[in-house]
């Protein structure tokens, strides 16, 4: 069985707080975008999540060392009844298949104890055919009704996989409302860029961040041009190879 501690570092209270997920998947578009949140928001530490059982490293922020399992939060100018204050968890690990069910709960566990009530996951999947268009899954018929308003396509049919899908699952067991959104992505490398698209759609269910993506996109840019010098090199390495081999 796997020991996940929840370590305190900040007791404040919330309204109503909506969590935004963004664990480990395809592109890793859900860290790089609650990264990118929590900095524009200045969001505080409030949590961190540590066990035996995951990889042993921290990460260090301004200085001071956090394990690999984050919880940010913030009170929200723009809350609304149905929507509180923000609370945000992100981590650079991922759990084995056979741990995932294990630590989806005890983020769900720990979430519902500072009063999270409706959690949004984000999610990198596979593009297929070139496909870029977002979907979006929900554990409950509310949820599924504001996914209509969000300009996404609803998962009818289909797999969600890992966290995102035991957050859906799970969400009506516990009493949480639980959104999955997918986002098309590489396969093979960090994408800044299916991070940003995706705060269009999540502002509309937090209105707070309405945030610029410009850094996001420029980082994708920057991705970009690497890539760009490193073919160049390696048909350039490749030329010299066939000239003198």
């Amino acid at each position: 069985m796997m020991k996940i501690e929840v370590i305190r570092y900040d007791d404040s209270s919330f309204e109503k707080p909506v969590a935004v997920v963004g664990l480990p998947s395809m592109g890793l578009v859900g860290p790089i975008l609650v990264s990118f949140i929590a900095r524009e928001l200045e969001m505080k530490v409030l949590a961190g999540m540590t066990s035996p059982d995951i990889p042993p490293y921290c990460l260090v922020q301004g200085g001071v060392p956090y394990p690999p399992i984050r919880m940010y939060g913030c009170a929200r100018r723009n809350a609304t009844p149905a929507c509180g204050d923000l609370i945000a968890v992100t981590s650079e690990i991922v759990p084995k298949p056979e741990q995932c069910y294990e630590f989806t709960v005890a983020v769900m566990d720990a979430l519902r104890d500072r009063g999270t009530s409706m959690i949004v996951c984000l999610e990198g999947v596979p593009s297929m055919d070139g496909e870029d268009a977002m979907v979006a899954c929900g554990s409950s018929e509310a949820m599924r009704e504001m996914i209509g308003g969000l300009g996404i396509r609803l998962l009818s049919d289909g797999l969600v996989r890992g966290i995102s899908g035991v957050m859906l699952y799970e969400g009506a067991r516990m009493g949480m409302d639980v959104i999955s959104i997918m986002c098309p992505t590489s396969p093979s490398l960090p994408d800044p860029r299916a991070a940003a698209r995706i705060l269009e759609p999540l502002s509309k269910i937090i209105p707070e961040l309405a945030i610029d993506a410009d850094p996001l996109y420029k980082e994708a840019e920057d991705i970009d041009a690497r890539m760009r010098s490193q073919e160049e090199y390696d048909a350039r390495s490749t030329d010299l190879q066939k000239l003198y081999g």
